[in-house]
């Protein structure tokens, strides 16, 4: 089990990498670019901050805060993946394992993360709250390190759910 995790780990994590080096690379900072009938744009953004630039002041401390978390998540792997059973919840730690080390690995060797992911919302009136609610969504930009924490997170939650409500059949 664990070797299938390991493999799934590298596999997401260089896939994350691959493509913010091709984005980094291939784009202007800022540029977007459409993909057809879809509402994802590619957008080259840097994110030197947490969530949403959250702190982006202090790169110091959002260095050394994300080497922190880093090593939670390191942690946190070795002692689920030291229990038996509960593959969902080791699946989902080998989804949150790879979104973390793909984002620290940018934050360490970069000081900044590469997001590329953004939402087209085509808003042209910005009178009601649905048109604000969009703007906003039409602002953010994430990487597939971001999407594999949020979804190994829901995994890692619903594994201690199945847990709890059936022990033994994790």
């Amino acid at each position: 089990m664990l070797s299938v995790m390991l493999v799934l780990f590298a596999v997401l994590l260089g896939t994350d990498v691959v493509i913010k080096k091709r984005v980094d690379e291939e784009l202007n900072l800022g540029e977007e670019r459409e993909l057809r009938s879809s509402r994802f744009v590619i957008r080259k953004v840097y994110n030197r901050g947490f969530l949403l630039n959250l702190f982006d002041r202090y790169p110091a401390a959002v260095r050394g805060l994300s080497a922190l978390a880093g090593a939670g998540v390191l942690i946190w792997d070795c002692l689920t993946f030291a229990k038996k059973r509960n593959y969902v919840r080791k699946v989902g730690m080998t989804l949150v394992s790879a979104g973390a080390a793909s984002n620290l690995f940018d934050r360490l060797a970069m000081g900044r993360v590469v997001d590329y992911i953004g939402f087209r919302t085509d808003v042209s009136d910005e009178s009601d709250k649905e048109s604000k609610g969009k703007k906003f969504l039409g602002k953010i930009t994430a990487n597939l390190g971001d999407v594999y924490l949020v979804l190994g997170s829901v995994l890692v939650m619903a594994g201690e759910i199945l847990g709890v409500l059936w022990p033994g059949r994790k």
